[in-house]
């Protein structure tokens, strides 16, 4: 009976906010910089997006914002994105059950986050039998797999990390640019500069790549498919930050 009030006492402490049995806060943080910061010379507000049993959630974090707290669940593991302006490449990462440590999220890890994100919106069950820890250690860069069969393995929950396919990178050649310095959204990524009349050639993994020309205030966004080999892009009015 002591021990039930104590139990009692200590959910009463802790209010409806966590529930110490199922749920726990980690802090979650994002050290990097982004590369368009340097040309806009302001970080971008972000979405974060996380997943929550069979549910995903979303903050908001303003600009000035790297840094929160949330509350997830004990028993399954949790898959974070923090997307620039709510759409553009993530920053990502993973809590596994039962670990206590900081979570620092990285565009490194975040296409394969992302995946993962877009997978336990359709089917959150499938992720119960993977083991997401040693999927993100042996991914490798992610923007290279063969995004269709992942996509499929996760659905049924057969995949293993010996299991990943890598394709190799598609070539692309890009004409009638306006002219001016094109910097990539991705740390990894290919900048460029362009002058009229150029063709511009570049070796690109697969997935939405985006590239920001400050001069003409205009976005390139690149889409390649690697396992069919083919590829589009288009120019807009660059994102608003």
């Amino acid at each position: 009976m002591r021990y039930l009030l104590l139990l009692c006492s200590l959910l009463l402490l802790v209010g409806c906010e966590v529930n110490p049995l199922t749920e726990q806060k980690i802090v979650v943080t994002i050290e990097e910089g982004h590369p368009w910061r340097e040309v806009l010379h302001k970080m971008p507000w972000k979405t974060l997006v996380y997943t929550d049993g069979t549910a995903l959630k979303r903050i908001h974090l303003t600009s000035d914002e790297n840094r929160t707290a949330i509350t997830v669940r004990r028993d399954r593991p949790t898959i974070i994105c923090a997307y620039p302006l709510s759409s553009l490449a993530p920053w990502g990462g993973y809590h596994e059950p039962g670990s206590k440590d900081l979570v620092v999220l990285t565009q490194d890890q975040g296409v394969f986050a992302d995946l993962l994100v877009e997978s336990w919106a359709l089917n959150s069950q499938a992720f119960e039998t993977i083991r997401v820890k040693a999927l993100f250690e042996a991914i490798g860069d992610a923007t290279l797999i063969d995004q269709h069969y992942v996509l499929l393995s996760l659905l049924d929950g057969t995949l293993q990390a010996q299991d990943i396919r890598y394709l190799d990178r598609l070539e692309v050649t890009l004409c009638d640019l306006p002219a001016g310095l094109w910097v990539s959204e991705l740390i990894t990524g290919p900048s460029f500069f362009a002058l009229w009349d150029d063709e511009i050639t570049l070796a690109v993994g697969g997935g939405i790549q985006r590239w920001i020309n400050k001069e003409h205030a205009l976005c390139l966004t690149l889409y390649a498919d690697l396992v069919q080999r083919q590829w589009v892009a288009g120019i807009s009015a660059a994102p608003r930050w």
